[in-house]
C-alpha cells in the first residue's frame, strides 16, 4: 500500500472513465440503432460524465493545498453556485419540455407539491390538526418532506423556486458535512476528495432542481452521521450532544421508516462493535442506556407499525413489486425474474445507465451520465474496503459501514433494488469510502481499474439489452 495517501484523484481515472462512456455509448448506438437514444439525451449524458470527471481531477490538485477555512469555504460557496444554476436551468428546462416546472411523468413530486399547499390552506384557517389526524392513520414515514414544504411555502408564497434554492442550500451543506466526517475518519486526503466528489456529482446536483424529499431526506442522514460519529470520538460527554443525535435520527422516521431504522441500527452496531481505544467501555454503556431509552421512545405508536408492517412485508413486497413491473403498462416482462439472489451481487455499482431510447422513460434517459459515474466510483469504494480490511481497521469505521451496506442489503430485498432514487441515500456514503480509496490507490490496485471498467461495460450493454429485450424491442 501507499505510504503517503494521494490528495487528487490521477488524470488517469478521469480520461479513461470518459473513454469509457463514450465507448459504451458508442456500441449501445450500434447495437441498439432501431433504438438509440436520442441526441438530448446523449448531450446530457456527455455533460454529466465529462464535468464530474475533469472537474475532479482538476480541482482535487488545485484545492489539495488550501488552508482548511478556505477549503470549507470554496466547497460550500462553489457547491452553492453550481446547484443554483442547476436549479434555474431545470425550472426552465422543464417548463419549456412538459408545461410545468415538475419532471416528465411527474408522480410523487406533485402529490408532494398539493400536500404541501394544502397544509398552508390548514394552517391559514387554524385547522392544521386536520392534516396530523389524517396524517397519523397513512402513516408517518413520508409526512416530513410535505411539512418542510409547507414551511416554506408559507414565508416564500407557496414558491416552487424558492423551495428549489432551499434545495440547493441543503444540498452544498450536505458536502461540508461530508467533508467533515470523511476527514474524521479517513484523513484530510481523502476528506477533500470525498467533498469535491460530492459537490460535483451529478446525481446530487440534479435531486436539487426536483421537487422530490431526496435532498432534504439525505440533508438529515448526513446531520445524524456526522453528529452521531462525533459524539462517538469525543473524549468528553455531552447531554446536548446525545439529544442532538436523538433527534435527527427520529426525524429520519417521517422521510423513509427503512432509512430511519438502519442508522439507529448502525449506531448500535458501532456501539457494540467498535475498538475499545475508539470507544471506552464506560461511555458505551452510558449511550448504550441512554439510546435505549430514545428508541422505546421513538419505536412507539404508529411508528413500531410501520417498522412491524415493513419487517413483515419483507417476502411479499418484492416478488409483488417485480410482478407490478412486468405486468404494468409499457413494462419489463422480464422483470418478473428479479430476486435479490441476483440484486445483491450488484449493489454497489447498481443502478445502471439507460443508453438506448424506450418510451416514457425520459428522466431515465436524462440521467444515464449520472449512473454511469455510480458504476465508475464503485471501483474505488472497493479498494477501500480491501484496504480496511488488509489494515485491520474495520472496527475503527463500523458506523459507516454498518449504514452503507445494511441499507444496501435492505434495497436488495425489496422491490427497488434497482432503482436509482432509492439509492440516493447510500450514495454519500459511497463517495466517503471512495475518496479513501483513491487517497490509497497505488500500482498494484490501478492495474485493476481498466478491466473493471470492461467489466462494467458488459454489464451494462447487457443492461440495455434486457430493457428493450423485455419489452419486445429486440
Amino acid at each position: 500500500m501507499v505510504t503517503k495517501p494521494l490528495s487528487f484523484l490521477p488524470a488517469y481515472f478521469s480520461r479513461t472513465a470518459v473513454l469509457a462512456y463514450v465507448a459504451i455509448l458508442s456500441v449501445c448506438l450500434v447495437v441498439f440503432s432501431g433504438r438509440r437514444l436520442p441526441f438530448l439525451w446523449i448531450t446530457f449524458g456527455l455533460v454529466e460524465v465529462v464535468t464530474f470527471f475533469w472537474f475532479s481531477y482538476l480541482l482535487t490538485r488545485r484545492w489539495a493545498a488550501l488552508p482548511d477555512p478556505v477549503f470549507r469555504k470554496k466547497l460550500l460557496t462553489t457547491a452553492l453556485v453550481i446547484r443554483i444554476l442547476y436549479v434555474v436551468f431545470a425550472y426552465i428546462f422543464y417548463k419549456a419540455m412538459t408545461g410545468k416546472p415538475f419532471e416528465f411523468l411527474v408522480a410523487d413530486a406533485e402529490g408532494y407539491h398539493q400536500t404541501a399547499l394544502w397544509i398552508v390552506d390548514l394552517v391559514k384557517h387554524g385547522n392544521i390538526s386536520t392534516y396530523f389526524r389524517w396524517q397519523f392513520r397513512t402513516g408517518v414515514a413520508d409526512s416530513g418532506f410535505p411539512l418542510f414544504l409547507s414551511m416554506i411555502y408559507l414565508i416564500a408564497f407557496n414558491s416552487i423556486f424558492v423551495a428549489r434554492l432551499v434545495n440547493a442550500l441543503l444540498g452544498a451543506w450536505t458536502c461540508v458535512l461530508i467533508y467533515k466526517l470523511a476527514r474524521r475518519n479517513f484523513g484530510e486526503e481523502a476528506g477533500r476528495i470525498s467533498a469535491i466528489l460530492a459537490m460535483l456529482l451529478p446525481t446530487f446536483i440534479y435531486y436539487c432542481g426536483l421537487h422530490l424529499k431526496e435532498t432534504v431526506m439525505v440533508f438529515f442522514l448526513m446531520a445524524f452521521a456526522e453528529r452521531a460519529d462525533h459524539l462517538l470520538r469525543q473524549n468528553t460527554f455531552k447531554t446536548w450532544n446525545l439529544i442532538v443525535v436523538v433527534l435527527l435520527g427520529g426525524v429520519l422516521f417521517f422521510f423513509r421508516t427503512v432509512l430511519a431504522v438502519t442508522a439507529w441500527f448502525a449506531l448500535f452496531s458501532t456501539l457494540l462493535f467498535s475498538a475499545r481505544r475508539l470507544i471506552r467501555s464506560t461511555r458505551k454503556t452510558i449511550y448504550i442506556l441512554w439510546l435505549t431509552v430514545a428508541v422505546m421512545v421513538l419505536f412507539s405508536g404508529r411508528i413500531f407499525t410501520e417498522v412491524e408492517e415493513q419487517i413483515k412485508g419483507r417476502t411479499v413486497n418484492q416478488a409483488r413489486q417485480m410482478q407490478h413491473f412486468a405486468t404494468r403498462k409499457g413494462g419489463n416482462t422480464l422483470a418478473a425474474y428479479g430476486k435479490a439472489s441476483i440484486f445483491m451481487p450488484a449493489m454497489l455499482f447498481a443502478p445502471f445507465p439507460t443508453l438506448v431510447h424506450v418510451e416514457d422513460q425520459q428522466d431515465k434517459m436524462m440521467i444515464n451520465g449520472n449512473m454511469f459515474t455510480r458504476n465508475v466510483y464503485a471501483f474505488f469504494v472497493l479498494v477501500a474496503f480491501y484496504v480496511l480490511y488488509k489494515k485491520k481497521l474495520i472496527r475503527e469505521h463500523v458506523m459507516l459501514l454498518a449504514l452503507l451496506l445494511a441499507y444496501l442489503v435492505i434495497l436488495a430485498l425489496s422491490g427497488f433494488a434497482l432503482s436509482e432514487r432509492f439509492h440516493v441515500p447510500a450514495v454519500p456514503f459511497l463517495l466517503i469510502f471512495a475518496g479513501y480509496g483513491i487517497s490509497q490507490m497505488d500500482r498494484r490496485t490501478a492495474r485493476f481499474y481498466v478491466p473493471y471498467l470492461l467489466f462494467i461495460a458488459v454489464v451494462i450493454i447487457g443492461w440495455n439489452w434486457f430493457k428493450l429485450a423485455g419489452r419486445g424491442a429486440i
